[in-house]
C-alpha cells in the first residue's frame, strides 16, 4: 500500500465524475438558451421513460443474466437488501431530527435509498480495473484487467436491476409520487394535539355536534343527516337497534332480518375481484418495469436468449441491435435533463419552506451516514466470511464506491414526470456529484485498498 499513489487516484476519481459533468453542462447551457424550457424537459423525460430506459434496462439485464449467474451473484441480492434496510433507516433518523412531514421524508427516504449504481460507479469502476494493480482474482485463469472490468460491470448490472426494480414501483409509485399542494404544504410539528372526537368529527365530514350526538349518526355527503329509510335509537345500554326497508345502496343490497340486525350482501363476483386485481395491477407498473419483466423472460429461456444476443442472426442483427441503440440514449438523455434541471426557469415550483433542510438530510442520509455502518460490516464479510465472490477484489471495490455514490441521476426524472420537488432534487444532484462525489470517492477507493490488503486479497 506505500506504493500507492493518492494524487493518480485522485485523478482518475476526477476524470470520471468530469466525464458526468460534461454531459450535463451541455443540458445546462441548453437550458440557458432557452432551447430545453420547463415544458420540453417534461416532453423528453416522458419519451425517455416510456422508450429508451426500457430498451437500456431490457438490453443489459437481458443480455447479462442467465440462470448460472443468478445463482452465482445470491449473495448481491442480500448485500442489496442490508444496505437499502440502512439506507432506510438512517434517513428516518435524518427526517426526524430535520422536522420533516411525511412527503419531504419520503424524499430524503429516495434519495438515500436509490444511488448511482450506473453512469459514474461504472466509469470508476472501468478506469480503476485498467489503473490498479493486484486486483486478479486467484480462482480466474489468466485474470487481465478485461476480465475485471467485465466482472465489476457485472456486480454493478445486478445492483442496478434491483435497484431499478424499487425504484420504478416503490419509489414512483410511493415515496416520490404526485402530492397535492396540502399535502406538500402539511407540518406536523405546528399543529396542537387533535382529541380523537375531533378527528372522528373530521372523519365523519366535520358534522355538527348536537346533530351527531343526538342522532348517533352522520354522512359525510350530509352532515348530521341519517340515510333516508332508516334511523337509529340508543337505548341505555349503548346498544344500537336499527329498523330499515329493503333498499339498495352502492349497490350492496340493505335486507331487514329482525328489529335488532340486518345483513349487507354485496354483489361483488368472482370477476369482478379479478378484475379489481389486475386493475390495480397495471396501477403499479411502468415501462421500466414491463422492461424487466420481459427481460427475464427472454435471459430465462436459452432458446430466445441465444437468438437475441448469440446466434449472431436475424434478431440479433436487427430487433436485439435496434433496441440496443435506443438503450444506449437514455444515460446521456438522464443526463442531458439533469443539467438542464441545473438551470430551472419561472414555470417550475419554488422551494419548498424546509429546503435546506431536505438537501442536508438527502445529502446525510445518502452519501455520510450508510457508510460508516456499512463499510465496517463489508470489511468484515471479506475478512472472515468465506464466499467466493468476497474473494473477488473488484467486488469490494464496487460495493465501497456503491455506498457513497450520490442519488440516482433518474430519480430526476421520476420527480419531473410526477412534479415533485423539482428545485430540490437539482440541488441534491450538485451537491452530491459537483461537490461531494470527489472527495467521496477518494477516501472509499482509498479504503477500500486498504481493506484488501489486511483481508490478505490482493494479490502481490
Amino acid at each position: 500500500m506505500g506504493k500507492l499513489s493518492y494524487a493518480h487516484i485522485s485523478f482518475l476519481t476526477f476524470q470520471a465524475t468530469l466525464q458526468v459533468i460534461c454531459v450535463c453542462l451541455a443540458g445546462y447551457i441548453c437550458a440557458r438558451c432557452g432551447i430545453l424550457n420547463a415544458q420540453a424537459q417534461k416532453y423528453v423525460s416522458v419519451l425517455n421513460v416510456n422508450l429508451f430506459t426500457p430498451a437500456l434496462i431490457f438490453s443489459k439485464l437481458a443480455s447479462s443474466l442467465s440462470l448460472k449467474k443468478i445463482i452465482e451473484i445470491s449473495i448481491i441480492p442480500i448485500f442489496y437488501a442490508v444496505s437499502t434496510a440502512v439506507s432506510v433507516g438512517c434517513s428516518k433518523v435524518a427526517s426526524r431530527l430535520l422536522r420533516l412531514n411525511e412527503p419531504e421524508s419520503n424524499f430524503v427516504t429516495a434519495m438515500s435509498v436509490f444511488g448511482n449504481s450506473n453512469s459514474l460507479p461504472v466509469s470508476l469502476t472501468v478506469a480503476l480495473a485498467y489503473t490498479l494493480p493486484n486486483l486478479d482474482w486467484d480462482i480466474v485463469s489468466d485474470d487481465n484487467p478485461d476480465k475485471i472490468a467485465s466482472r465489476g460491470i457485472l456486480y454493478l448490472l445486478i445492483f442496478q436491476q434491483l435497484g431499478q426494480v424499487l425504484r420504478w414501483s416503490w419509489g414512483y409509485n410511493t415515496l416520490l409520487k404526485r402530492r397535492s399542494p396540502k399535502e406538500l404544504a402539511f407540518d406536523p410539528y405546528s399543529m396542537s394535539s387533535i382529541s380523537q372526537d375531533e378527528e372522528l368529527h373530521e372523519t365523519l365530514g366535520q358534522c355538527n355536534d348536537e346533530e351527531a350526538s343526538s342522532s348517533g349518526y352522520c354522512d359525510e355527503g350530509t352532515p348530521g343527516d341519517m340515510t333516508p329509510g332508516s334511523k337509529i335509537s340508543m337505548n341505555s345500554e349503548s346498544d344500537a337497534t336499527f329498523t330499515t326497508e329493503a333498499r339498495v345502496i352502492d349497490g350492496s343490497s340493505l335486507t331487514e332480518e329482525n328489529d335488532d340486525t340486518f345483513y349487507v350482501h354485496h354483489q361483488v363476483t368472482f370477476k369482478d375481484q379479478v378484475l379489481a386485481k389486475f386493475r390495480g395491477f397495471l396501477n403499479f407498473m411502468n415501462p421500466p418495469l414491463y422492461a424487466m419483466a420481459l427481460a427475464v423472460v427472454v435471459a430465462s429461456i436459452p432458446m430466445i436468449h441465444d437468438a437475441f444476443y448469440v446466434n449472431n442472426g436475424f434478431i440479433q442483427n436487427t430487433l436485439s441491435s435496434a433496441i440496443h441503440d435506443l438503450g444506449s440514449v437514455s444515460i446521456p438523455l438522464i443526463l442531458v435533463i439533469l443539467g438542464s434541471n441545473l438551470a430551472p426557469d419561472s414555470s417550475i415550483d419554488p422551494p419548498s419552506k424546509n429546503f435546506k433542510k431536505i438537501i442536508v438530510g438527502s445529502l446525510v442520509s445518502r452519501m455520510i451516514l450508510p457508510p460508516i455502518i456499512l463499510l465496517p460490516i463489508i470489511a468484515l464479510c471479506v475478512k472472515y466470511i468465506q464466499i467466493s465472490i468476497l474473494d473477488d477484489p473488484i467486488f469490494l471495490i464496487v460495493s465501497f464506491i456503491l455506498t457513497i455514490s450520490p442519488p440516482a441521476i433518474q430519480l430526476s426524472q421520476i420527480c419531473q414526470l410526477n412534479g415533485l420537488y423539482e428545485r430540490e432534487m437539482a440541488s441534491v444532484l450538485f451537491w452530491g456529484y459537483v461537490v461531494l462525489t470527489l472527495p467521496t470517492a477518494i477516501v472509499i477507493v482509498v479504503a477500500s485498498l486498504e481493506v484488501l490488503d489486511w483481508a490478505g486479497k490482493l494479490v502481490v
